[in-house]
């Protein structure tokens, strides 16, 4: 049973998310936990005069409770032909240490979210809780673009950059991952001209019992090497390396690149080295 932590505010995004969640697991035996955070200091006076007898826990919760059940009765609902169990979770514990502490003490297997853009920075990609997921979160997330609707997921590109080790660790989860959903892997890696050949030739030896597109290219940024790449092939899923950190530096740019805009249509998949 795969175990997924879907993060929402209610929001149009988060709900699409959702969505798109339920469609990408289609067939496959999950336990979903449906996380809401609460913002600490996120809530008035107001809210705990309404109701004098309950306790402030309670208080606070009682809103974000009524939205989680009804979306969970509703999910229920849409798609009781699947394996799926729901449950949800409710924390008004700092952003990331809520998600790190469900992580761990649920085993989790994905996280799933949408990208939350800043709506008053309309060039921004993602917002900030969406970067802090990818930067601090050490487990498999699937990041979700605003309005994007599932369609069937057959072809997975991994891109590495120069400093990207392909470890033990990665070619596995990446095998898990492409055998779990029937996949077919397009690996884009992106070195220097004085480290081509060693590089080339330790991932080929680790990819070697995969079947797989192996793409090399020279002293190009990574970014501008995914969006040729996704210009001319048909995928359906990309994934980012935690660890890249040029990446991860534009990310949190207010005017990042047209070129990474691009990458950024198709749903992401965060994987870590370790």
């Amino acid at each position: 049973m795969k175990k997924i932590l879907l993060l929402t505010d209610f929001s149009k995004n988060a709900t699409n998310a959702i969505a798109y969640a339920m469609q990408f697991f289609e067939s496959k035996k999950c336990t979903f936990y449906v996380m809401y955070v609460h913002k600490v200091g996120g809530y008035v006076s107001d809210d705990l005069l309404m109701s004098p007898k309950n306790s402030i826990h309670d208080s606070i919760t009682e809103k974000p409770k009524k939205k989680l059940n009804a979306l969970i009765e509703k999910l229920k609902q849409d798609y009781k032909e699947q394996d799926y169990e729901f449950e949800f979770i409710i924390d008004y514990d700092v952003f990331i240490d809520a998600i790190n502490q469900a992580v761990n003490k649920l085993s989790i297997d994905f996280v799933v979210m949408g990208s939350n853009g800043a709506s008053n920075v309309k060039e921004m990609i993602f917002g900030s809780n969406t970067i802090n997921v990818i930067e601090k979160v050490k487990c498999k997330t699937l990041v979700v673009p605003s309005n994007y609707e599932f369609i069937p997921t057959k072809e997975f590109l991994v891109s590495l950059n120069k400093d990207c080790v392909l470890n033990s660790y990665l070619r596995d989860t990446i095998i898990d991952f492409i055998e779990d959903f029937n996949l077919k892997l397009h690996v884009l890696r992106v070195t220097s001209e004085k480290e081509t050949y060693t590089i080339a030739l330790d991932d080929k030896e680790r990819l070697s019992l995969l079947e797989s597109k192996y793409y090399l290219v020279q002293d190009v940024p990574v970014d501008y090497a995914v969006s040729s790449y996704l210009q001319t092939n048909t995928i359906d899923i990309t994934a980012f390396i935690g660890q890249d950190k040029s990446l991860l530096k534009r990310l949190f740019s207010a005017s990042p690149s047209k070129v990474l805009k691009s990458r950024m249509k198709l749903p992401l998949l965060v994987l870590h080295n370790h």
